[in-house]
């Protein structure tokens, strides 16, 4: 009997031997490359949230709107037209009894104040401009926002992918010391303790499905409507790296940027509203053309002649300097507070790049030393491990310990890649200036059935 147990257990150990030997593959990875068909890409992602966006068609109806608005500035004040009974002898109410009755009929025209139309004009129209900067600070938020989610999502289906992965190796460990317990080998305890191993790992699935989940739903947000596809791309995506300009050049390439060009409009239009208030200083005229109709004869028979008036008024402002004068000033503080927003702006953008570069480095040399070196030394010391325990000269927790070790760098491994991808975004959000507006947001009409 005891040979008959020493023997079994040599076989039980050259099936774990064989086992160990071999490399299983990703179930998840199959799953995914089999239904490749219905994995979503981030760049369709993107396209999808940026097309359903109703804030983007929302800006384009205003930006339309504020066109046509600026279309009817660019005329003259209405004229007034009037007609009168002058001078009508109250007596008899006789129209030719005195000289100066008189039916009067005529036209009043104003003249806006110095360029106070054209000026008027391009304050809408700035507005409008404003309405296609805000279009395209919304393409890219949208963007950064969509590519946030998908890798932040894609880092929870590669966790999920992982644990599973390492829960077929450690069911078929236990498996293994099972058929060990069974046959007199080992002891309980370490049976106990990978059964408690596969629970954790159980615990840790649930919980990379409900992250998963949730950055799912947070997609489905962006996009407003459901995306049908399972699973994400099972490869992770990679941004272009771009690289940081010098101060002057980054300056220059981020006053391009539609954070940097609505603050630059809105000071724009701030100094055409000074210019405004500074027409009401100026003299406002206007002219007045009348013609007057008269019936009877003169003293010496012949009839009386119709009148011609023609004038010319100008209102002065000669009460309202201060009034003005203090309204410039309250223009001129707002475009000062924006110019100092504006400078503002570019010294904590260019900070928070340089930040950004070091993260970038940073966390590209941590990944570098995880896969040269960290991860190849792991996996050798787990395989002595195993090695020891199946000759009986390790025990079960330093191979638990080594197991659950590297399973904790690989997931770690997964989570600094997906930490370039988001540093990538967040630098691109400002170098990157492909914020094209739609076509479908720029046109005249809107077909709502596109929605």
């Amino acid at each position: 009997m005891k040979i008959l147990n020493t023997f079994s257990q040599y076989a039980v150990l050259l099936s774990f031997a064989l086992f160990i030997s071999s490399k299983p593959v990703l179930a998840d990875d199959n799953k995914l490359n089999t239904r490749s068909e219905s994995t979503l890409s981030l760049s369709e992602a993107v396209q999808k949230v940026i097309n359903n966006d109703f804030s983007l068609l929302t800006s384009s109806l205003e930006s339309q709107s504020f066109k046509s608005e600026a279309e009817s500035k660019d005329a003259l004040p209405d004229p007034v037209f009037f007609a009168a009974m002058q001078n009508l002898p109250t007596d008899t109410f006789d129209l030719d009894q005195e000289a100066m009755t008189q039916f009067r009929f005529g036209v009043k025209q104003m003249f806006p104040k110095g360029d106070s139309i054209e000026i008027s004009k391009q304050l809408v129209l700035h507005n409008k401009v404003l309405q296609d900067f805000i279009q395209q600070k919304t393409i890219l938020t949208l963007k950064q926002k969509t590519q946030m989610a998908w890798l932040e999502a894609w880092y929870w289906q590669k966790y999920k992918a992982v644990i599973e992965h390492d829960r077929v190796f450690l069911t078929q460990m236990l498996d293994f010391m099972q058929s060990i317990y069974q046959i007199g080998g080992n002891n309980q305890s370490d049976l106990i303790g990978a059964e408690l191993e596969l629970i954790k790992l159980d615990e840790k699935v649930l919980d990379a499905e409900r992250n998963y989940q949730t950055f799912r739903s947070e997609l489905n947000t962006l996009a407003n409507t459901v995306f049908t596809e399972e699973y994400l791309n099972s490869e992770l995506i990679t941004l272009p790296v771009l690289t940081i300009p010098a101060n002057e050049n980054l300056f220059a390439s981020l006053a391009q940027h539609p954070d940097l060009l609505i603050l630059k409009e809105t000071s724009a239009q701030l100094a055409d509203k000074i210019a405004l208030v500074e027409q009401d200083k100026k003299a406002q005229w206007g002219i007045e053309v009348s013609y007057g109709l008269r019936q009877g004869e003169n003293p010496n028979g012949s009839n009386r002649s119709d009148l011609l008036s023609a004038g010319l008024s100008v209102q002065v402002p000669l009460f309202s300097g201060k009034q003005k004068t203090h309204g410039v000033s309250a223009v001129r503080y707002q475009q000062d507070a924006i110019e100092n927003k504006y400078v503002e702006k570019l010294q904590k953008t260019r900070f928070e790049l340089e930040n950004l570069k070091q993260q970038y480095e940073n966390t590209l040399a941590q990944r570098m030393l995880f896969e040269t070196q960290i991860l190849p030394t792991l996996a050798k010391q787990k395989q002595s491990a195993l090695q020891s325990y199946e000759s009986d000269k390790g025990d079960f927790r330093t191979v638990t310990d080594l197991y659950i070790k590297e399973q904790a760098t690989k997931v770690k491994h997964q989570r600094l890649r997906v930490n370039e991808q988001l540093i990538l975004s967040k630098i691109n959000y400002w170098l990157n200036s492909d914020s094209a507006i739609p076509e479908k947001y720029v046109r005249r009409e809107f077909d709502q059935e596109t929605f």
